[in-house]
């Protein structure tokens, strides 16, 4: 994607509005978008869906057994299960083995003790869970070694699991603590609200719905609104970047200079869309077995604007039919680790787009600054001149495994 040129002749004018009206009249595709996005939604309606401490409350609550959901540990048991399978085993208080089946006896849950988010305890099986919740925010001061200190601390010989909570499972800065994203609370929310969903009572299920929605639309990938995304760019490329240009948010703006410098790279192939820019080396389409297609990128390397950072990682997608995703998954994780990538805590296989690597910022501002245009172009480049190398090591290991799934499938 190369930046737009700025428009100055009436023929370039007439051009531009022709393509914005294309845009807006007669596009169902952008109708079913507005329909999606524009549903009512209890959180949004009292302006608390971005505030960390919300959704902290609102966690507090339905994993709460004592609550007025009146459904027991039900949510608390899909929580825990999701944790435990999402967590290396090292770090496991017990394993999801011996919770299935068991009775929580004396659970509680705990909001703001001492500065800790969500601290969840039991005295029977003797556990701690410290949850600390970022959702805009990041964490700072050693938050999180004073936290599992002081829980230590204050429940000593309890075994305890330190979670670090963020929209797109961010890794931690302390080992022990694990990843854990709204995407995995969604998915777990999700399941035992469809299983239970007869008994569980209307009020409750209603305000439930309303928070998986939020979820969705605001923190994770969804294929089909993906999709529905991809369609209209595709469709409305000219009105699109026109509009990107001319309203210029800030992290729009950012990411305009980053995909401008990748463009500019005549090897790299380069997809923009609202909130990041992915690319991929253009030999990875080409050759005797490629791995990608312009429609489908089932590996690349991703970079967006996050809590005044820009930052990458590489994702896996949709992968060609016959392949096993999840050894796919965990085997780019490793292989990209040997090849200078940050290594992923994550143990997820599960989502439309993993991340295979840590995310890496390359660019750090502060809250009520703009970056400057040079630095963003800089630390583009000089994030490129690392990446790119391993990128051409990464797709001979993407070629080599593809090729071994597909042989052992005949």
């Amino acid at each position: 994607m190369t930046k737009s040129k700025s428009i100055s002749s009436a023929d370039s004018s007439k051009e531009a509005l022709d393509a914005l009206e294309r845009f807006v009249v007669d596009n169902d595709d952008l109708l079913a978008l507005e329909s999606r996005i524009g549903r009512f939604n209890i959180f949004d309606a009292l302006g608390i869906s971005d505030y960390e401490i919300r959704h902290s409350n609102f966690l507090a609550f339905i994993l709460d057994p004592a609550e007025s959901h009146g459904q027991g540990d039900l949510f608390l048991n899909a929580f825990l299960m999701d944790l435990l399978k999402s967590s290396d085993p090292a770090l496991r208080p017990f394993s999801p083995i011996e919770l299935d089946g068991a009775d929580l006896r004396g659970v509680e849950v705990k909001r703001e003790w001492k500065n800790v988010d969500l601290l969840i305890t039991c005295k029977e099986p003797r556990f701690a869970i410290v949850v600390e919740n970022k959702v805009w925010s990041r964490e700072h001061s050693n938050q999180l070694q004073r936290y599992a200190k002081v829980v230590k601390d204050n429940y000593p010989a309890v075994p305890q699991l330190c979670v670090y909570l963020t929209p797109d499972g961010d890794e931690p800065s302390e080992t022990h603590w694990i990843p854990y994203s709204y995407e995995q609370i969604h998915r777990a929310l999700s399941r035992v609200r469809n299983a239970h969903q007869d008994a569980i009572g209307d009020q409750v299920l209603v305000f439930l719905d309303h928070y998986l929605s939020l979820l969705g639309m605001r923190f994770m990938n969804d294929e089909s609104l993906d999709e529905l995304c991809r369609r209209i760019y595709k469709n409305h490329r000219q009105a699109l970047n026109l509009i990107w240009e001319r309203v210029d948010s800030p992290n729009s703006a950012v990411l305009a200079e980053v995909a401008s410098v990748l463009a500019d790279e005549t090897d790299l192939e380069v997809y923009s869309e609202s909130g990041s820019v992915s690319f991929i080396p253009r030999r990875w389409l080409e050759g005797p077995v490629p791995i990608a297609n312009e429609e489908s990128w089932p590996v690349s390397v991703n970079t967006w604007v996050n809590n005044c950072r820009l930052r990458f990682a590489v994702l896996v997608g949709v992968l060609p039919d016959g392949l096993d995703r999840k050894s796919i998954v965990e085997l780019l994780r490793h292989e990209c680790a040997t090849l200078g990538f940050k290594r992923t805590q994550s143990n997820r296989v599960e989502g439309t787009w993993l991340r295979i690597t840590r995310a890496e910022s390359f660019l750090e501002w502060g809250e009520d600054d703009e970056p400057e245009t040079e630095a963003v172009r800089s630390r583009t480049k000089k994030m490129l001149n690392k990446v790119h190398p391993r990128l051409d090591e990464l797709g001979d290991v993407i070629r080599r495994l593809f090729a071994e799934q597909t042989f052992s499938a005949e």
